[in-house]
């Protein structure tokens, strides 16, 4: 009873944390779609917001430059989080494939500039993808300082589970 209860919970996590890398790439794809008048009126209004707060703090504004990277930073990193728990939930061990979890991000901000090509007004660069696989890397560095905090307990604990079930299985 015990086993099937924790088998539907891996199944409900599993899924949520497919669904929410899924949702990270789309979003960060379909920001690129965006023609450039679209995508500057929105990065202008969070300049705005942004340099609000700033100002109510006493603090010297930002660009719309430095709003723009910090987001293609920001949702790398997060797609870099997603990406390790994506691993950690499907049972493998994300620091002995961190060049396949590089190679996810890598092909993520590839097709994410080269979707630019096809955005009116809008063009690929060479720095962009270096912000976000930079973005990324953090983001993988975090969950990597996570996981070796929490300790490999949680990790004997999902393989111990995973064997037992491939065992049930046979």
């Amino acid at each position: 009873m015990e086993s099937r209860a924790a088998e539907k919970r891996l199944i409900v996590v599993r899924v949520i944390v497919t669904a929410a890398f899924l949702a990270c790439v789309l979003f960060i794809w379909h920001n690129s779609m965006e023609n450039a008048e679209v995508s500057a009126g929105r990065s202008g209004r969070v300049t705005e917001v942004v340099n609000e707060v700033l100002d109510s703090m006493g603090r010297e504004p930002v660009t719309e430059h430095f709003v723009r990277k910090s987001a293609h930073f920001s949702e790398y990193a997060l797609e870099g989080v997603l990406t390790v728990l994506l691993f950690v939930v499907y049972y493998l061990k994300p620091a002995k494939s961190m060049w396949a979890s590089a190679l996810t991000g890598l092909v993520t901000a590839t097709v994410d500039e080269s979707i630019q090509f096809f955005s009116a007004g809008r063009a690929p660069g060479f720095l962009d993808v270096c912000i976000d696989m930079a973005g990324f890397i953090c983001g993988m560095l975090f969950m990597f300082a996570v996981c070796r905090l929490i300790g490999k307990a949680p990790w004997k604990r999902w393989t111990k589970n995973r064997n037992r079930r491939k065992k049930s299985v046979r």
